[in-house]
């Protein structure tokens, strides 16, 4: 093994010093500026997969081209998602306008999820507060399920013979909904906006780009089609993409490598924080284009600005790092990430006071 660099070494590269200087040194790489041509060709091919799927599936009376046509439909509207992840955050385009118009287009007119939101529940909170119990509700699904041994603390009888042997047999049953859930949740933070009297330009864009949602879905496809089959079909598609996204959405904080901690800790090491709480997703070529960066979680938690497609280049900045400061970075196969998200409603993960634990031996 080579010899390990400490910060007296003259061959230290200056960006292992600290975090602001790994920040300077990405900045100064150019990794901020946009892919914005490819990006939009991304999206472009997502839509491209959501139409030809739904195409085939309404012309074809073959339950093999059937079966492939919801494949193709469902990785439609899984990328589209993703994709629209990173426009929420603006890193689509150069332009603050532009990547909320791409927003509205994802979530609120093609998924129905209010836009403002998500830009509320998971960038303004989860990615502040990252797996620290009671703070981010991006997985708090009780009382549904306890993913934690902190979720069971004071439940008895029932409820607690529940969680200990069903809620495993529950999770295909219930995480049908999810999709449907994070609709009902925008559609009542828009409320609360009105109610307060907080109802601004933005929201009412959101909820028109809400109702325009239920015309494309539904209202239009109605004059060629009986309303009943086109309800069954968006409540199909729905219900596909609430097991999709659970998934692919919870792989890189739900995994029992994820840590949970109980403890908001104001004076909390940031990097620890997020690289303690946050997986990294190997996949393939494809697989990159599907999850836009998601499979990039540590990189894009420390670095929500970078657009996704240079997010590979920062993870070998970002790793380099970590090794020679002794922070974890993990990363598991999809295989893994997708059965350790199962595992998780079998043996809830355990709950640490802090973060410290995590940080690895010097």
């Amino acid at each position: 093994e080579g010899l390990k660099m400490t910060a007296s070494d003259p061959l230290r590269k200056e960006y292992l010093n600290s975090f602001s200087d790994l920040k300077k040194e990405i900045k100064s790489r150019g990794f901020y500026q946009r892919d914005t041509k490819k990006i939009l060709a991304h999206l472009l091919f997502h839509y491209c997969c959501l139409a030809v799927g739904i195409a085939l599936f309404l012309n074809s009376d073959n339950y093999f081209v059937a079966l492939l046509s919801i494949i193709i439909w469902l990785q439609g509207l899984m990328g589209i998602g993703t994709h629209t992840h990173n426009s929420a955050h603006h890193t689509s385009t150069s332009s603050h306008k532009a990547d909320q118009l791409l927003s509205y287009l994802g979530y609120s007119t093609t998924l129905g999820l209010s836009t403002h939101y998500w830009q509320h529940k998971h960038n303004i909170v989860h990615h502040k507060y990252p797996n620290i119990i009671e703070l981010d509700q991006d997985h708090d699904l009780m009382p549904w399920f306890a993913l934690t041994d902190y979720d069971k603390e004071g439940v008895q009888g029932i409820r607690l013979t529940y969680y200990n042997y069903f809620q495993g047999i529950a999770l295909p049953l219930i995480m049908v909904l999810n999709m449907f859930n994070l609709q009902r949740a925008g559609l009542v933070y828009l409320y609360d906006m009105f109610k307060n009297g907080k109802l601004k330009k933005g929201h009412c864009i959101d909820i028109f780009c809400y109702f325009l949602h239920l015309m494309l879905w539904i209202g239009i496809p109605s004059i060629w089609y009986e309303i009943g089959d086109v309800i069954l079909f968006y409540l199909l598609s729905n219900a596909l993409l609430s097991y999709a996204m659970f998934f692919v959405l919870g792989a890189s904080h739900l995994v029992a490598e994820a840590c949970c901690v109980v403890n908001r800790d104001k004076e909390a090491d940031y990097f620890l924080s997020q690289t303690a709480t946050t997986i990294n997703i190997d996949t393939n070529r494809y697989g990159r284009i599907l999850y836009s960066g998601l499979d990039y979680q540590i990189e894009h938690h420390l670095f929500p600005g970078v657009c996704y497609t240079k997010l590979p280049q920062v993870s070998k900045l970002v790793k380099e790092y970590c090794q020679a400061n002794n922070y974890p970075h993990k990363t598991l196969s999809l295989w893994h990430s997708i059965v350790g998200v199962a595992s998780v409603f079998y043996k809830p993960k355990q709950v640490l006071q802090n973060f410290e634990s995590e940080r690895l031996n010097t």
